[in-house]
């Protein structure tokens, strides 16, 4: 259960820095939830009931973000493992506030999606003397 507050201010900091689609969202929920487990992209995909290609594309850049580490076997797997105590702790309360708060955690996603095309729009829109 969410200890606090601060726990759920922990999680949406993670979210608006690490997250940008409810599948990315639902993938690292289940990796948080299985640490010791190696994943691959089509294992993913099956559990998650998402595509196997959108699977690998998160994964990957999931990595990047330096929240996996990677095993190349017969294919390439991933598992758990923050380089960070900050992005250990933020991915675990995310995973923990998807659990007890899904829908404020699904809501908080989309407000940023709104936002995030409402400043794309904006970066096209004509400015005189320097004002919008």
């Amino acid at each position: 259960m969410m200890r606090s507050d601060q726990d759920l201010s922990i999680a949406l900091q993670f979210m608006d820095n690490h997250i940008a689609s409810l599948e990315e969202l639902e993938l690292l929920v289940a990796l948080v939830g299985a640490p010791l487990r190696w994943w691959d992209a089509t294992m993913l995909s099956r559990e998650l009931g998402i595509p196997k290609n959108v699977a690998r594309t998160v994964l990957e850049r999931f990595a990047r973000a330096n929240l996996l580490d990677i095993r190349v076997t017969e294919d390439v797997r991933y598992q758990f493992r923050p380089t960070t105590r900050d992005l250990h702790d933020g991915a675990a309360a995310l995973a923990m506030a998807y659990r007890t708060k899904p829908t404020a955690l699904v809501h908080h996603l989309a407000a940023l999606r709104r936002r995030s095309v409402r400043d794309f729009a904006d970066a096209f829109r004509f400015r005189r003397n320097g004002r919008g």
